[in-house]
C-alpha cells in the first residue's frame, strides 16, 4: 500500500526522499546529486536564510524530521515575535511524540503495544488522523489501510531485516488475519483509538507527513505569514503567492529516477494556489527474484505487491493529510479505478503510467490539461530514440529515393553510350573521355591538351631511351 512520494517542490529539485513503506528508508537507488543533498542535510541539521529576490524576500528554512527531510519558504516574512525554526521545530516534534512508530514512547506505539481492546486514550490530532485514514479506507474499500504493516515487513519492505525472499502463501494468509482497518475505531470525544484484534498495529507513515505539512502550515499562519510553502519528505501545500506568482511544484519523471540519461527530470511543473499535493510512486524501492519485480507498494486485499501499470500518481487536495492517503490509495487502486476513485471524490489526480510504448499521461480537474489522451509521452530514451530515428527515416525517405533513381538513370545512360559508340574505357588521361591526338598521344576530350607535365615527361623518357641506345652500339 505504501509508496514513494516524489514531488519536486517549488521547482527546485528536492525529489528523492520517497516514503518508507513502514519504515523511513531512503531510496536504494540515490543518485550522486541526491547523495550530495542528503550529505548537506546531515551537515547542516537546521540552517535558514533569508534569500532577496527582485520583489521581496524569501525566508527559507530546512532540517530533518520523521526520518526524512523538510523544507520550509515563506515569502515577505513578517516580523516574527518568535523564533520561526524553534516553532516549526516544536511542532513538528510533537507529531513525532504522537504518531511514530519508532518512539517507543510515543501514542501510536503504546497503543500497538497494548493487547487490551477497549478504548485507548490519545490526542484529538492522533485520533483526526486515524478517522481520515479509516475515511479513506471505506471509500478505497481497503485499499488504503494502515493496519497493513505486517505484510509490509514480510516483504521486505519493513523495518525488519531486509531478506527478499517472497513470503508463501500461507504466510501472506495468516498475516492477513491480523491485519484489516475494519479492526479499528477512533473518536474524537473523548479522544481514543480501540482495535478489535489485540495484534493489530497501525502505522501511519502513508498520511502522518502530509498532517505535519498542514501542522507547520497553520503554525506560520497564526505566526503572521501569508506566503508560505512547505514540504516534508515530497508532501507540499503552499498559502499566498511568491513575488506575486503562484508556488510551482514539479511532479518528478519517473522514467528520468530510474534511467540517469534521461534529460527530463521534470514532468510537469504545477502551480499550487492554497492547496496541498502529494505524489506516491513504485519506481525507487523494489527487489527482483528469478527475474520478476517486486514493488513496495502492497495492495492490503490481497497481501501482495502491485502489478498494474501505474508509476507515479499526484493528487491535489485542500489538505496536505488527505493528498497523502489518497496518493497512496489511488496508486493501489490502479489508473482505472483510481481515475473513477478521484471523480467521485473531486479529486485533482494526474497519473502516469508506463506502456508497451512509452510513458501515458492521464489527469482529472486542474490536471486534466496535462493528459496526453491516446498520446504517448516517450520520455524514456530507449522510446525517444526509436521515435526520432523513425520520424527522420521518414522524412529522408523521399530524397533517398529520388537521388537512388536518379543516379541509376545517369549510370545507365552512361553505359550505354559506352556500349555503342564501342570505345574501350582506359585509365589514367581521362577514360571513356579520352580522344587520339595527331602525333598518337591521347588527352582528355574535357580538358583540351595534354598538360606541360605530360609533355616534359614523354621528352625525358625519349632522351633516356636515345642515350641508352647509343650506349649500347657497338
Amino acid at each position: 500500500m505504501f509508496s514513494g512520494k516524489m514531488p519536486i517542490c517549488d521547482y527546485i529539485s528536492s525529489f528523492g526522499w520517497p516514503d518508507r513503506p513502514t519504515v523511513n528508508h531512503m531510496s536504494l537507488r540515490m543518485t550522486p546529486f541526491r547523495f550530495c543533498f542528503a550529505w548537506l542535510c546531515l551537515v547542516a541539521t537546521l540552517s535558514h536564510a533569508d534569500a532577496p529576490t527582485d520583489k521581496g524576500t524569501i525566508q527559507e528554512l530546512r532540517g530533518q524530521t520523521m526520518g526524512t527531510t523538510y523544507m520550509v519558504k515563506v515569502f515577505d516574512p513578517p516580523s516574527f515575535d518568535v523564533d520561526v525554526a524553534t516553532a516549526i521545530d516544536a511542532e513538528l516534534r510533537s507529531v513525532n511524540d504522537q504518531m511514530s512508530t519508532y518512539l517507543k514512547s510515543s501514542e501510536l506505539s503504546l497503543f500497538n503495544a497494548s493487547g487490551s481492546t477497549d478504548w485507548f486514550p490519545v490526542s484529538p490530532e492522533t485520533a483526526q488522523v486515524v478517522l481520515a485514514a479509516i475515511k479513506v479506507s471505506k471509500a478505497t474499500d481497503g485499499a488504503f489501510d494502515v493496519t497493513v504493516g505486517p505484510l509490509v515487513n514480510a516483504w521486505s519492505f519493513g523495518p525488519d531485516p531486509k531478506t527478499n525472499v517472497v513470503p508463501s502463501d500461507e504466510a501472506i494468509a495468516t498475516l492477513r488475519e491480523s491485519v484489516g482497518y475494519e479492526n479499528l475505531s477512533a473518536r474524537v470525544d473523548p479522544p481514543a483509538l480501540k482495535k478489535s484484534t489485540p495484534t493489530l498495529k497501525v502505522d501511519l507513515s502513508s498520511i502522518a507527513k502530509g498532517h505535519g505539512v498542514d501542522r507547520v502550515v497553520k503554525r506560520l499562519t497564526e505566526l503572521g505569514a501569508k506566503n508560505v510553502f512547505v514540504e516534508i519528505g515530497g508532501e507540499v501545500r503552499t498559502t499566498g503567492s511568491k513575488a506575486g506568482k503562484p508556488w510551482k511544484v514539479g511532479i518528478e519523471n519517473p522514467v528520468a529516477a530510474e534511467d540517469a540519461t534521461n534529460q527530463s527530470p521534470v514532468a510537469v511543473a504545477h502551480p499550487l494556489v492554497d492547496s496541498a499535493m502529494a505524489t506516491s510512486g513504485d519506481y525507487r524501492i523494489f527487489f527482483e527474484v528469478d527475474g520478476k519485480r517486486y514493488s513496495h507498494t502492497i495492495d492490503p486485499r490481497t497481501g501482495r505487491p502491485i502489478e498494474h501499470d501505474l508509476a507515479s500518481v499526484s493528487v491535489v487536495a485542500d489538505t496536505c493529510m488527505m493528498a497523502d492517503a489518497w496518493a497512496t490509495a489511488i496508486n493501489v487502486l490502479g489508473s482505472e479505478a483510481g481515475l473513477k476513485a478521484a471523480n467521485k471524490q473531486n479529486l485533482h489526480v494526474f497519473i502516469i503510467r508506463r506502456t508497451p510504448e512509452g510513458i501515458k499521461r492521464e489527469g482529472t480537474g486542474a490536471f486534466a490539461s496535462y493528459a496526453t489522451d491516446n498520446e504517448i509521452i516517450n520520455s524514456n530514451p530507449r522510446y525517444q530514440e526509436t521515435a526520432e530515428v523513425q520520424s527522420w527515416l521518414q522524412r529522408l525517405l523521399p530524397t533517398l529515393i529520388v537521388t537512388v533513381v536518379g543516379f541509376g538513370v545517369i549510370l545507365v545512360a552512361m553505359a550505354i553510350g559506352v556500349m555503342l559508340g564501342g570505345r574501350s574505357i582506359s585509365g589514367s588521361c581521362g577514360g571513356i573521355g579520352g580522344k587520339q591526338n595527331p602525333d598518337g598521344t591521347t588527352s582528355c576530350s574535357l580538358c583540351g591538351t595534354p598538360s606541360e607535365a605530360c609533355k616534359e615527361l614523354r621528352a625525358k623518357m625519349e632522351q633516356e631511351e636515345s642515350t641508352h641506345n647509343s650506349e649500347n652500339q657497338p
